[in-house]
């Protein structure tokens, strides 16, 4: 087999990512678990006015969209593929056939061209078509080289280091990147300690050498394990490697995150040294070889990274968080060499005086160069609006989304994509046919939106925030749809429900069923927390609720787009399985009856937090 240094690349990332980010949950309280507890065993009849809406989600309809939706003929609706682009057309008949409205871009007229035609007929009016189409910027073949140039003395000593194989570096924009460097030590700033490894210094326009977590790591007596809070804060338990830590990465609540502070500072990149550890660890992972076996395939494709053409902001939240190029000890001594100390010299001066090292490295600089293949594809969300029913509160949006897309395929392998996000994409549409079904209509807009390029971090509902072709400031909240239809087993339940054993929680906890559970993320302080809770009354779900502040709500799916922006949202999502990205994720393991029922419960909070 081939070496893939990429993705060997990555899974390090995600490792070292996953045990710098990923807080150990504090102890939950009996008030906590009640309040984060849904539990309904035998649904109400729901009022008159939602059962024709009901009615039209059934678990039948929903295996037969997605049968569809998940065929291999749509070569797992990769981002800018024809499998993607059936796949939309599909939606699009779809809601055009429930007499959903189209809200997508205005068709260019047949035969325009600038200037006109003197003296021809008026064109017939024009209507909005499903699609709302946006160009990417597709990035191939990517190699990143630094070259390191020291100062010492009168002497010039320069070095060139190969990404992949010397260091990792996330996949970055094409040119040429070159800045003096400033070392800031743990670059924390933590008041209640008194402690600034910022102070003073200028980080704008520069490199930012960092190490990784805290001081004081396997010191109790560090300040920085002083407390619970601090503790978790700066040193959150390494959680295993596995699908429930992939979960937990996807979201959640919002975490502490070096990196992204910094970044807030302007600096032009930041690198960052493994707090514990050694370069053997570092190459070990770049050089190691993946081997077959029978539990999945080896897909050895080449990277593609797609970016929204013509944004230059940084991305928001989830996949398009802050980043840092992961180096060497070798690489970070050669940049410290000026000044006679290595990085392990300066991290036990910062840790045994227990004050900041940091400093400008005067006569260090760096050059990140990056080379690429780049071209330009086109894209599009599918779009469709049902218009409320009050003549003012019409003027209100609630959108209701999921992510299309999915992977794709690989010479002999197909990336279905069925549970994800073919699942979520058929509650959306669910959710379409019911209001559109319902003789009476909120009060309230409610868009219909099928993201693209969500695998590619969140682009789809990034563009859409960004060019909304209904006011965001009128747009009063957002459900999210990702990954409904697996249902959990004993053991997944077991270890999801590990938090909330608490003294007095016992029996509570005991009722909770496997088939039902559903994780619920929700803005706090919104109508939509008890709302949601009571239209599970007429459900029968057994939900947990997962609390994030108005404007927080990070992971790895598209309610980040919408919370950055400050639109309350409510996210669903089922079990998480080890056919997660892979071949394997089919229609023949899913649970019809799941998606309806996810779909019925999101139905009835969207109409009545959009009829209120």
């Amino acid at each position: 087999m081939k070496k893939n240094l990429l993705a060997m690349t990555l899974v390090f990332v995600m490792i070292l990512g996953l045990r710098a980010q990923a807080p150990q949950q504090p102890q939950m309280k009996l008030e906590d678990v009640q309040k984060a507890l849904s539990l309904v065993e035998k649904p109400q009849a729901a009022p008159d006015k939602y059962k024709a809406g009901l009615e039209a989600i059934t678990a039948k309809d929903s295996l037969a969209m997605l049968t569809y939706i998940a065929h291999d003929l749509l070569e797992g609706r990769d981002t800018a593929t024809r499998g993607y682009a059936l796949a939309a057309e599909y939606a699009a008949s779809l809601l055009k056939m429930w007499g959903v409205k189209p809200a997508g871009d205005m068709p260019a007229p047949a035969g325009f061209r600038m200037g006109g035609t003197r003296g021809a007929a008026p064109a017939a009016p024009l209507e909005r078509t499903y699609f709302q189409n946006f160009a990417l910027k597709e990035t191939t073949d990517s190699q990143t080289a630094a070259t390191i140039e020291v100062n010492k003395s009168g002497t010039v000593k320069t070095r060139t280091f190969q990404g992949g194989l010397d260091f990792q570096a996330m996949g970055g924009a094409e040119g040429t990147l070159s800045a003096p460097v400033v070392f800031v030590g743990y670059g924390i700033q933590e008041p209640s300690l008194g402690w600034d490894e910022l102070k003073g210094l200028n980080l704008k326009g520069k490199i930012v050498l960092v190490l990784t977590e805290a001081p004081g790591k396997d010191d109790p007596k560090s300040p920085f394990q002083a407390t619970k809070e601090l503790k978790d804060k700066y040193f959150p338990a390494a959680p295993a490697f596995d699908m429930a830590a992939m979960m937990r990465a996807r979201g959640g609540p919002e975490r502490f995150n070096k990196i992204a502070e910094l970044a807030k500072l302007g600096p032009a990149a930041i690198v960052q040294v493994q707090n514990t550890g050694s370069d053997f660890d570092i190459f070990k992972a770049l050089s190691t070889v993946r081997r077959p076996d029978d539990s999945r395939p080896i897909i050895n494709r080449p990277s593609r990274r797609l970016s929204i053409a013509g944004d230059s902001r940084p991305l928001m939240g989830g996949r398009g968080g802050a980043s840092a190029m992961t180096i060497t000890r070798e690489m970070a001594n050669f940049l410290l060499e000026a000044t006679g100390q290595t990085i392990d010299d300066l991290k036990k001066k910062i840790e045994t005086t227990r004050k900041p090292a940091s400093m400008d490295l005067a006569g260090a600089r760096m050059t990140v160069a990056t080379t690429s293949k780049t071209a330009l594809v086109q894209c599009y969300n599918v779009i469709g609006v049902i218009e409320g029913s009050d003549p003012e509160l019409k003027n209100e949006y609630f959108v209701v989304g999921g992510h299309y897309d999915h992977v794709g395929s690989w010479e002999d392998y197909i990336f279905n994509g069925a549970d994800d996000n073919g699942s979520g994409s058929v509650g959306v549409l669910n959710i379409a046919k019911a209001i559109a079904a319902s003789p009476v209509k909120p009060k309230r807009s409610i868009v219909f939106a099928l993201w693209t390029g969500e695998e590619k971090g969140l682009l789809g509902s990034r563009y859409y925030v960004q060019n909304p072709p209904f006011p965001i400031e009128k747009t009063v909240g957002y459900l999210n749809y990702d990954m409904i239809s697996r249902p959990y087993d004993a053991e997944m339940l077991a270890r999801s429900l590990r938090q909330y054993s608490v003294p007095g929680a016992e029996e509570l906890v005991k009722k909770v069923r496997a088939p039902w559970f559903v994780s619920v993320s929700v803005t706090e302080g919104t109508p939509l927390v008890e709302l949601a809770r009571e239209m599970n009354e007429y459900v029968g779900l057994d939900l947990v609720f997962r609390f994030s502040a108005l404007g927080a709500g990070g992971g790895g799916s598209d309610h980040s787009s919408f919370a950055a922006v400050k639109v309350p949202y409510i996210y669903h999502m089922a079990a998480m399985t080890a056919d997660y990205h892979q071949p394997s994720d089919s229609v023949e393991k899913v649970s019809g009856e799941l998606i309806a029922k996810i779909s019925r419960h999101g139905f009835l909070t969207v109409f009545a937090f959009a009829d209120r």
